[in-house]
């Protein structure tokens, strides 16, 4: 009974990296508040390291360039090129939202993988629903936007019954298909926010369990669940990369809808 008791304040002091904590405590503005914790602290470690190594790499350009200007060719390329090349001229200038998104999903999912002592309060920025969210509403923002930009009333016309449909059954089905359009318009965030978060705090999970069994039972079993925590490591860093992808290709799927329309 006490070894179950003791192994399991293991694994909680192992998921205390999951925790929100309070950093600079700043009175609440009504229901908001505006006090800095560890999950705003590494979201400005995530922008600085994506700002910084653009704007490094931009400002040493070479002809023969070196490491740091290679990974951000690299990354500008795989962002025009194969994340964003359906966008064509029209979403050009667009480019560089998705290549932001990607860069900065894949930095701060890698920073919840560096082990960090705990004066550091170490946490994972994409393991917070509000995190995922935030960046969710600003394709969801930029995306309706652009909408209405390019096509004025006649995008209201996709949340409608498509062309072909008789009009003495497109008043009665418009009662069916504009709530439906709605609600997959709204859950297109929900969607992406959600996905993103879930597989990032499942992988930090499984790691940090499996951490607290080795720091509880070190003696017995710190073979195999240490390989198995390398080999997770390796698999969050996979992951890492695919969800910021997932990510940013599925924002470029509905920046495109809306520039040139679905139908």
């Amino acid at each position: 009974m006490l070894l179950a008791e003791e192994g399991g304040s293991k694994i909680v002091e192992a998921l205390h990296e999951l925790n929100v904590q309070t950093i600079v405590s700043i009175p609440k503005v009504g229901p908001f508040d505006f006090s800095i914790t560890n999950a705003v602290i590494y979201l400005w470690v995530g922008a600085a390291i994506v700002f910084g190594l653009f704007y490094w790499a931009a400002k040493r350009a070479k002809k023969e360039p070196d490491g740091l200007q290679t990974l951000a060719e690299i990354l500008i390329g795989f962002a025009t090129g194969h994340l964003c090349g359906q966008l064509g001229e029209k979403g050009r200038k667009y480019y560089y939202l998705i290549l932001t998104i990607f860069a900065y999903i894949m930095v701060t999912n890698l920073i919840g993988l560096i082990p960090k002592p705990e004066v550091l309060k170490p946490y994972t920025p994409t393991a917070n629903i509000n995190v995922t969210f935030s960046m969710a509403i600003v394709v969801f923002i930029v995306t309706h936007y652009l909408g209405f930009k390019n096509h004025r009333g006649g995008y209201l016309k996709e949340f409608m019954t498509p062309p072909g449909v008789p009009k003495a059954l497109a008043g009665p089905l418009n009662i069916i298909f504009i709530p439906v359009e709605l609600m997959g318009a709204v859950f297109k965030p929900l969607s992406l926010s959600v996905r993103l978060f879930a597989n990032t705090i499942a992988g930090h999970l499984i790691i940090l369990v499996m951490l607290g069994l080795l720091l509880e039972f070190a003696g017995a079993i710190i073979l195999p669940a240490g390989i198995f925590v390398v080999i997770m490591n390796a698999f969050e860093v996979f992951v890492a990369f695919i969800q910021a992808y997932i990510f940013a290709l599925l924002s470029t799927v509905y920046i495109e809808t809306a520039i040139y329309g679905s139908h």
